[in-house]
């Protein structure tokens, strides 16, 4: 079995959960079997797993390992319908379709809030003591069950957290207290597993307890670190086979200097510290390997992909240049500082002055509160405000609808480790345009062929490119035509050797 380990499948996911969860696809469309293992507790997990194109079975999380309820079905929790709530005594009261409340004798007992984007399905209940103070919250799953329960202190800190199996037994207890003015998680107590009590300090010492579960239980399987903050578990781990690391971004804010330049801190873990417990390190591009070769000449690091397109969707028809919005720009990422995402709109400031309509679309999830704003404020500034849109962070058939949509593809980061977004672009035959960055970027732009790749932070030189596209539809079509030629080396049958190969 291969394991691809990981913190969570998020609500909002960055490149390093999608290209996990593709490597998973990939396997197991190959006849590899590969589960894509989490830590975090997350009631929304089975609906995050499917909005990023995954099945239940391939998704294995530690607490719904230790809970039972790891292939439990979704059956919906109306809050009308909750057995615990004897309808005869207890009256439920509606307050908009957000929350209701339980009342009994004229006094406000519990509280039942509507779990998200649904109608009238129990997210949790929080119950109240004379005082009003809150001395429980009960929270469902987004399949239907009441999955834990946490107590609070009278002044409303949380004192424990008890997650539970199907017949509503306990089966994991997380105590908290404070430590030095903050309430934390000081001890996890995993319950009457095998026969025993079992107590760990924190959730990284209970999730090597978990994985040394598993590799048990599967002799010869192979571990996959995906996450810097889970290096040194893996690292730990008994009884793999082999055990591997995985790169998905740059390893140093040195953008000019890979082979010298100081490591971020969440990669000492792994190219330093513990680097003797992996088999080898793993990056998608020679470009990173050589750089890393030359910094650390004694440890083993292997190219292996960071995506692939399935046979499937390389086999639709080609969308033609009348089927896409015209003169629209695409941005697919996340918008934070290090993206670069100003630099797309002052492009587009300059793609107007010669093509009026053209448009660029946002599709990304903002890192702070303050960056969206920022960006709006900026395309105010420059004028092009009604040319800017900022779309939804999107999965599945609404982010494929983004590519369809879009003439081309623009690339604004100060680095990157791959650039999955680019591949994605191409498969639907949008051209790109990308700054000359490390990394990623030489093996993605065959410049001239399937897009253009302009120096890093010319804004001007990039409008060109774009307005030159956007503008000659021979040459569009041209470049579409070699985007999805790209698109084609990353099908299954060439991207699994290199896979088989990195994990040899």
């Amino acid at each position: 079995m291969n394991y691809f380990i990981s913190e969570n499948v998020f609500t909002f996911n960055s490149g390093t959960e999608h290209s996990q969860m593709k490597r998973v696809k990939l396997f197991n469309a190959q006849g590899q079997p590969a589960l894509y293992v989490t830590r975090n507790y997350n009631r929304f997990l089975a609906r995050d797993v499917a909005s990023i194109g995954l099945n239940q079975d391939e998704v294995l999380n530690m607490y719904d390992y230790f809970q039972g309820t790891t292939t439990v079905e979704r059956k919906e929790q109306p809050l009308r319908l909750l057995d615990q709530i004897p309808l005869d005594e207890y009256h439920i009261e509606g307050h908009g379709p957000n929350y209701s409340t339980i009342n009994h004798a004229g006094r406000e007992l519990a509280r039942i809030n509507v779990m998200p984007a649904t109608v009238g399905l129990v997210n949790d209940i929080l119950y109240y003591d004379r005082f009003g103070n809150t001395t429980a919250r009960e929270n469902y799953d987004w399949r239907g069950f009441k999955s834990s329960v946490d107590y609070f202190h009278p002044n409303g800190a949380l004192a424990v957290q008890k997650f539970l199996n199907q017949d509503g037994v306990p089966v994991i207890e997380v105590m908290h207290m404070n430590v030095n003015g903050n309430i934390l998680p000081t001890m996890y107590k995993l319950l009457n597993y095998k026969g025993r009590d079992w107590r760990f300090n924190t959730e990284d010492q209970m999730f090597l307890f978990f994985l040394n579960e598993l590799t048990n239980e599967n002799p010869g399987s192979t571990l996959v670190s995906d996450r810097r903050s889970l290096d040194h578990v893996v690292a730990d781990v008994q009884f793999a086979a082999k055990k591997f690391a995985v790169l998905h971004d740059i390893h140093t804010p040195d953008i000019k200097n890979p082979v010298r330049g100081k490591l971020y801190d969440a990669y000492l873990n792994v190219l330093e510290r513990r680097v003797k417990d992996f088999d080898a390190i793993l990056v998608p591009t020679v470009e990173q390997q050589q750089d890393l070769q030359k910094r650390y000449p004694g440890v083993t690091f292997r190219v292996a992909p960071d995506t692939f397109v399935d046979d499937a969707h390389l086999a639709v028809e080609h969308v033609k240049l009348p089927e896409r919005l015209s003169h629209r720009i695409a941005y697919v990422g996340r918008l934070s500082p290090e993206k670069r995402p100003d630099q797309a709109i002052r492009a587009l400031a300059r793609v107007v002055k010669s093509i009026p309509d053209a448009t660029l679309a946002f599709h990304g999830y903002p890192s702070n509160a303050d960056i969206l704003n920022e960006l709006k404020a900026l395309a105010k500034q420059l004028d092009v405000e009604q040319n800017v849109i900022f779309g939804d962070y999107v999965t599945g058939e609404k982010l494929a609808k983004a590519y369809t949509e879009a003439q081309v593809i623009v690339q604004t980061s100060v680095a990157e480790g791959f650039g999955m977004n680019l591949v994605e672009a191409m498969s639907y035959g949008v051209p790109v345009v990308s700054y000359d960055i490390t990394y990623g970027t030489k093996e993605l732009v065959d410049d001239g062929m399937n897009g253009y790749v302009v120096p890093a932070g010319a804004h001007g030189d990039m409008a060109d490119r774009l307005t030159a596209i956007l503008s000659d539809t021979g040459l569009w079509a041209a470049l579409s035509e070699g985007a999805y030629r790209k698109a084609q080396t990353f099908s299954a049958d060439e991207m699994m050797p290199l896979w088989q190969a990195a994990l040899q």
